[in-house]
């Protein structure tokens, strides 16, 4: 683990996505986070802000996240290494195996609402004011995304990856992209931090990778403002958000970063050829990202041409919901359809 103790300095390694005969070029290169300790890249981005909002109220501290997803049990692994108590509030979709993953790092579970909203509110009216009125906790609210400590412990992947490089000898310069699944924009926004603390935000632009039906940042970067979906349909449940913050907004548009948007079926069949390449079970939304080293020709649409020291860079963000029969059903499902 890192000297912070809530996340791991994950691997960098240079992969071949393509079959044996294909030319590598670009060279990919994936950052595996989907090896944290909370299964998903959210265990940098959330510890962190466990760790600096309870320095003040160390023996009081309560966390709260309202997220049955990935951020809840990224709350739960952390609060436990931290000593802290946490209560995560799940929607009713939530995965019978993710409240039992949260619950057995010692959260305290309760399910209400239909939603994330809805879980949220109850979280804020029977929790955060509860804590905040009677004195007896100081109440730590983690958000699924949308806090600047998140997006603070999210870049401190861009500073590995820049030493992992330099450590093999690959200069900065061939490095022409680094790529991200969006969902609210969290690890985007955190991208983007390192990138300007590397002082390198306007010379390696992000692919922001979506999916059909949730694609909130290529709708709001068309309409060049930031949208709202009316409703989430695509399978990449992580990728889940109607809307994104308005610094997401922002820093797509500051530093040129690239959209592509891609169909439910092309990822399941990503991550089950993934499954079958590597040995690694990845959400949909990460299959997102890994799609598109499958497929370099959706790369030179965005960044043109490249050359054989051309170096990419897929964040490989994890992730706990999906098991192998989900992603057989799924395909299942396409191919009836």
């Amino acid at each position: 683990m890192s000297g912070a103790n809530w996340y791991y300095k994950t691997p960098l390694f240079k992969q071949n996505l393509r079959s044996k005969s294909s030319a590598e070029v670009p060279q990919i290169f994936i950052k595996y986070e989907n090896l944290q300790p909370g299964g998903s890249f959210k265990s940098r981005g959330v510890g962190n802000l466990i760790s600096v909002k309870s320095r003040n109220g160390l023996n009081k501290s309560h966390v709260l996240s309202s997220s049955g997803g990935n951020a809840g049990l990224a709350a739960a692994v952390a609060s436990k290494q931290m000593n802290l108590p946490c209560t995560v509030v799940v929607p009713t979709s939530t995965k019978q195996r993710m409240v039992r993953k949260i619950s057995d790092n010692g959260a305290k579970v309760v399910i209400r609402g239909s939603h994330w909203k809805e879980a949220d509110d109850y979280l804020k009216e029977n929790y955060m004011k509860k804590f905040q009125e009677d004195g007896t906790s100081n109440p730590i609210y983690v958000h699924p995304f949308e806090d600047p400590k998140i997006w603070e412990g999210h870049s401190t992947m861009i500073y590995e990856i820049m030493n992992i490089l330099q450590e093999q000898n690959i200069p900065v310069d061939n490095v022409r992209g680094i790529v991200c699944s969006v969902g609210g924009g969290g690890l985007f926004n955190g991208i983007i931090r390192g990138l300007e603390d590397c002082g390198l935000a306007h010379k390696i632009p992000v692919i922001a990778v979506e999916t059909h039906g949730c694609d909130v940042l290529n709708a709001s970067l068309e309409a060049g403002r930031p949208v709202t979906l009316d409703k989430i349909t695509s399978l990449a449940t992580s990728l889940g958000s109607s809307y994104i913050p308005q610094s997401v907004f922002d820093n797509a548009a500051r530093y040129g970063a690239k959209s592509i948007v891609l169909n439910d079926k092309s990822v399941i069949e990503t991550c089950l050829k993934y499954a079958d390449d590597f040995g690694q079970i990845v959400e949909p939304a990460c299959g997102a990202s890994i799609h598109v080293g499958y497929h370099p020709e959706l790369l030179e649409n965005c960044l043109g041409t490249f050359s054989k020291e051309d170096v990419i860079v897929i964040i490989a963000c994890g992730g706990s919901a999906a098991t192998f029969d989900d992603l057989t059903d799924a395909s299942k499902r396409f191919s009836a359809a």
